[in-house]
């Protein structure tokens, strides 16, 4: 350490023939003087480095300093960073990288992008994770924190930072949005977004490790929150009369409309709820589904609808109902008709679910929601709110009740028979009160008596 520096420190010696030197800090203006101990440690080929003993006992800090002086060689050795880096900027540091990734490809068709999330990973890491956090060295980050971590986002819309907001202000395509707070926003968040969010920090951790910032013993142990055994996770469904009932009450609604742009809306609408139900699709596959990937084949009498579905980077064959193929045409006829009126260029390469103006529906939600109240139908009896995912379990349900056997529907709705059982299937003893007509010792006991 060079003379000028050196006057602020105290009672500095030096070690391992002066490969490690220890002091300690001189009071500036203050009436408080720690005696804790610091090491400045010259390793081969790096910069110097200072590091914090946090003992004020002199056997002690030389014993940590030596320790601490062959771990840094050994690091050193290795080729990773010897210096400590800050969890916000190894998280922001990731970001970067994602979104250069991301932007690398663009050109590709979306089922194989692998960099698709940057707007919810970046929303996670700036609200949730960097708060938390902050400037935290990010190999000091323990399990204990991590577990700390879950019990303060567990609580941050209930008495934490959140819970003193009464709008959300965020930026969307250069402009400020403001919001009321969603009903999820004021209550606990659900097991499995917690588990998202410690997704994202498993890989703020391993875009560190494979960046040689940390050794892969640094890296804590991150572990699930397991559902609680008192959650239903059930889906809400629709029965055939509830569907019936929302298709009508949508009708109506559009034969009542005057304005062209959402009377042709509430047709796009009316097509792609019967499509749903009719495939059994995943939202996520309906929007990435393009004309191409449909095709109409005949068998016997009926036509069918053979759709090739991508998605998370699979892909995968499914049989429509025959219905489902007068849909399509249906939805070929309305963009045909839009096209025409609106100038823009019809082709079979396109999604199938694009509005007027030829441009691809990012959601339905907000009309969903709308129909689903028209009907009466947007919470089900168990005060669940529906979303264009009841129509995925209104095609599972009616195919179980129609002896389609568990594992070719399975097969079917890309799936295993596990999760078809636990959060799709419907089936109540009311749906069929024949099958428990049966022989039994009492049978006919009543009927003279």
């Amino acid at each position: 350490m060079d003379t000028q520096t050196s006057k602020s420190f105290r009672d500095q010696y030096s070690i391992r023939q002066g490969r490690i030197t220890l002091y300690r800090r001189t009071s500036q203006g203050t009436a408080y003087q720690s005696d804790s101990w610091y090491a400045y440690f010259k390793i081969p080929g790096q910069k110097a480095i200072r590091r914090s003993l946090k003992t004020a006992d002199k056997l002690e800090a030389e014993s940590l300093a030596e320790s601490q002086y062959f771990e840094l060689v050994e690091k050193s050795k290795r080729g990773l960073s010897l210096t400590s880096k800050r969890f916000n900027h190894v998280a922001n540091a990731y970001l970067r990288d994602y979104q250069t990734k991301a932007e690398r490809e663009q050109g590709l068709p979306e089922h194989e992008r692998q960099y698709r999330r940057y707007g919810n990973k970046n929303l996670i890491i700036g609200k949730y994770l960097v708060p938390y956090f902050k400037d935290k060295p990010i190999q000091d980050i323990t399990d204990f924190d991590v577990e700390s971590y879950k019990e303060w986002r567990k609580m941050y819309w209930i008495s934490g930072e959140g819970a003193e907001q009464e709008t959300i202000t965020y930026i969307r395509d250069g402009h400020k949005i403001t919001r009321p707070k969603r009903k999820s926003e004021q209550s606990q968040p659900h097991y499995s977004t917690v588990n998202k969010e410690l997704t994202v920090l498993r890989e703020v951790f391993e875009y560190a490790r494979l960046n040689r910032m940390i050794e892969g013993r640094e890296v804590p142990v991150i572990k699930n929150d397991r559902k609680p055994k008192n959650q239903n996770d059930r889906k809400p469904g629709l029965s055939a009369t509830e569907v019936k009932h929302l298709l009508n009450t949508t009708a109506k609604r559009y034969y009542s409309e005057s304005n062209p742009k959402h009377k042709r809306h509430l047709k796009l609408l009316i097509h792609y709820i019967a499509f749903m139900c009719l495939t059994g699709l995943r939202v996520s596959e309906a929007k990435n589904l393009k004309l191409s990937d449909c095709e109409s084949i005949t068998k016997g009498k009926n036509d069918y609808l053979k759709i090739f579905v991508r998605a998370k980077g699979k892909s995968r064959e499914l049989i429509g109902l025959h219905e489902s193929a007068t849909t399509l045409d249906k939805l070929k006829f309305y963009h045909h008709e839009n096209a025409a009126k609106h100038d823009w260029k019809y082709d079979d390469d396109m999604p199938v679910f694009v509005d007027q103006y030829g441009k691809p529906v990012g959601s339905f939600a907000k009309g969903l929601d709308r129909a689903f109240d028209d009907a009466g139908l947007l919470y089900d009896k168990h005060d669940v709110k529906r979303t264009a995912g009841a129509f995925r379990k209104y095609y599972i349900t009616t195919a179980l009740l129609s002896d389609v056997n568990y594992f070719e529907l399975a097969k079917q709705c890309w799936t295993s028979v596990g999760v078809i059982e636990r959060y799709y299937s419907e089936i109540e003893t009311f749906h069929q009160p024949e099958r428990f007509i049966f022989s039994h010792a009492l049978a006919g006991v009543y009927k003279d008596a």
